[in-house]
């Protein structure tokens, strides 16, 4: 939205609420434009009419934002749902068409179903143990979508940078190779303490 679209939703929170003191000045105003200006103007005023109508208290930036998230974003199934998804997959496509089986999975499930592998799925003795491994996996992927829809446009790309560049920096840092246990062992015995002073000549 622009800053003069926005200006319509800081009057009617203000309008709303007007015992509230919401964005006294042109700080907290500004602030609060970085953090909702990339939603569509029309999306934030019937979130924010919404929210007016049902709330007593003035809403916070999370609260229109995620307002606005339920508005636009794609419905999610829950874990049982996704489950069943990949039950079907397994039983249509089997062990040797895993491609295809992982192919007609999408989003939170297909990614979750990557992590597991679907070959490893197909032969699990253990379908209570996947089924709560494959929910633990679920849940956490949609929790971290749902998170991302929440932020502005901005704040998620510096977030995916640094994430890239922890992870790239990860990858460059060596990795400290453990010592060899036996060697470690042969330094501490009487033996080897009593040959070293004998080289030394304390002994």
């Amino acid at each position: 939205m622009t800053p003069q679209e926005f200006d319509v939703i800081r009057a009617a929170i203000k309008s709303a609420y007007p015992t509230f003191n919401i964005m006294p000045d042109r700080y907290s105003i500004q602030l609060w434009y970085r953090m909702l200006g990339d939603i569509d103007f029309k999306i934030c005023e019937t979130a924010l009419q919404e929210l007016i109508a049902t709330q007593t208290y003035p809403p916070q930036i999370a609260e229109i934002r995620a307002k606005c998230a339920d508005y636009t974003s794609p419905q999610i199934k829950d874990s049982g749902e996704a489950w069943g998804d990949v039950q079907r997959a397994i039983q249509k496509y089997g062990y040797y068409r895993s491609d295809e089986a992982v192919e007609s999975l999408s989003g939170p499930t297909r990614e979750a179903v990557e992590r597991m592998g679907f070959r490893e799925l197909c032969l699990g003795d253990n379908p209570v143990a996947n089924r709560a491994h494959f929910f633990k996996i679920y849940d956490a992927i949609v929790q971290r979508k749902i998170n991302d829809s929440l932020l502005p446009e901005l704040v998620l790309k510096k977030k995916s940078e640094y994430m890239l560049s922890s992870r790239e920096q990860e990858k460059k840092t060596p990795k400290i190779e453990d010592k060899d246990p036996d060697s470690a062992r042969n330094v501490s015995t009487p033996e080897f303490i009593d040959k070293l002073m004998r080289e030394k000549g304390l002994r």
